[in-house]
């Protein structure tokens, strides 16, 4: 798939599944390929997830909060003031029974309404390197006026009242959806994710999954 056909299925779709894409070369330089990688602070510019149960996990990360269990969706660093455009996930071993959970967060604005994810107001659940930042779970970003959602049930709070129903509400809507389920089964199976628009998880992994290796990468830029 060429690099404008990445980007316009990005746009359409907000994902695009590339198969066995380059599956002998390193994720870094395989990625580089179709687009520019975002060096987040404070994180490695390529992180290796594994499924680990809760008292082998990193306290504060998804698995030391679920282990094993279903990865609720959400948008990957909704904390932050900035969260990265687009998300990489790369199979470096696979598992059959353990997917990727995506749900179009197109449909959830719909069925919300623009309006009130916009007033919603939230804030981290704790303190950023500059406070405490006030950040909207929905809003416009550019000159284009791209909407970009924000969404976790872990990392964010809601900072007012009016806020706290709005909050409530996205978490019944959520907790009922279907999400699609895309399996990275095969070295070189790659997934990019519009981090702004698609919310995203993991299925339950079994306990003897911890073989399974995903690289991850966050992104600014494709094609």
């Amino acid at each position: 798939m060429k690099k404008s056909e990445i980007a316009a299925e990005l746009v359409s779709k907000g994902y695009v599944l590339l198969r066995r894409y380059l599956p002998s070369t390193a994720t870094n330089v395989a990625l580089q390929r179709i687009g520019e990688i975002d060096a987040v602070d404070g994180l490695a510019v390529i992180q290796q997830l594994t499924p680990k149960k809760l008292l082998e996990a990193t306290p504060n990360t998804y698995s030391g909060n679920f282990g094993v269990g279903e990865f609720p969706l959400h948008t990957d660093l909704a904390h932050w003031a900035k969260p990265p455009r687009y998300l990489a996930l790369r199979c470096v071993k696979g598992r059959a029974d353990v997917a990727t959970l995506l749900y179009d967060g197109n449909t959830l604005i719909r069925e919300l309404g623009i309006n009130p994810l916009r007033m919603t107001v939230v804030q981290s659940r704790r303190p950023m390197r500059d406070g405490v930042p006030l950040l909207r779970l929905l809003e416009r970003v550019g000159e284009a006026g791209v909407l970009r959602i924000r969404w976790d049930s872990i990392y964010i709070r809601p900072s007012t009242p009016t806020s706290e129903k709005t909050f409530q509400r996205v978490i019944n809507f959520v907790s009922n959806v279907k999400p699609m389920e895309v399996v990275l089964l095969q070295p070189g199976d790659t997934l990019v994710i519009d981090n702004w628009r698609m919310l995203h998880g993991r299925s339950t992994a079994s306990i003897d999954a911890h073989a399974r290796r995903i690289d991850r990468a966050y992104m600014r830029l494709i094609a």
